[in-house]
């Protein structure tokens, strides 16, 4: 397989991407086939799959329910361990698993399903542009891999406390009541989290 892989992708720009590996390369190569066929980033993740299902009626509209069963199966498992090693070294997805854990009180499976769908994109991206993945900031600021992981450890840490109390609860369950134009969401703790500041990398 990674003969074929290495003939098919010479350049191994897939594997630019932090956290898409041996294993994985093959996979997400294998599943786009020729990427020209997706007309944009948005029409290839819907594609995948990766992207929560919403339920609507006459009163009541929910969102963030589980994703749709869309999309190969494979994609879906390839993207979860990439995405679960590269938010580890990628600050933007550091930066948004950790949004959406302390800030959005989402458990690890939920937050992962939005690191999953910007890692998605950046694998069309990296395809269909030719070119490797550059690491970046928040602000867009190209980085070292050096720099990124300092930025990771002391910005976008999830405390272990609140990682506790997102395995013991149920996930959080939204929906929107229309005829009344009020939001029902469950009260947890992410509400007084410490807000945000702008990430910044420590001077040695």
């Amino acid at each position: 397989m990674e003969e074929m892989y290495r003939e098919l992708h010479p350049s191994d720009n897939l594997r630019s991407i932090p956290g898409v590996g041996w294993v994985t390369a093959p996979v997400f190569l294998a599943t786009v086939g020729d990427p020209a066929r997706f007309r944009n980033q948005s029409a290839f993740t819907n594609w995948t799959g990766v992207v929560p299902r919403t339920r609507q009626s006459s009163e009541v509209e929910a969102k963030g329910l589980r994703m749709t069963k869309a999309g190969p199966a494979i994609m879906k498992w390839a993207l979860f361990q990439a995405g679960d090693i590269g938010r580890r070294f990628d600050p933007q997805l550091a930066s948004l698993y950790y949004r959406e854990m302390v800030h959005h009180g989402k458990n690890h499976k939920q937050a992962m399903g939005a690191v999953m769908s910007h890692l998605a994109a950046r694998v069309i991206k990296v395809l269909k542009d030719g070119r490797p993945y550059e690491l970046r900031d928040n602000e867009g600021k190209a980085i070292s891999p050096a720099e990124a992981k300092k930025l990771i450890l002391y910005n976008y840490q999830v405390p272990e406390n609140i990682r506790r109390e997102r395995r013991r609860r149920n996930p959080v369950k939204r929906g929107y009541l229309k005829s009344q134009g009020t939001a029902l969401s469950r009260t947890n703790e992410a509400a007084v989290a410490p807000q945000p500041v702008k990430a910044t990398i420590p001077e040695n």
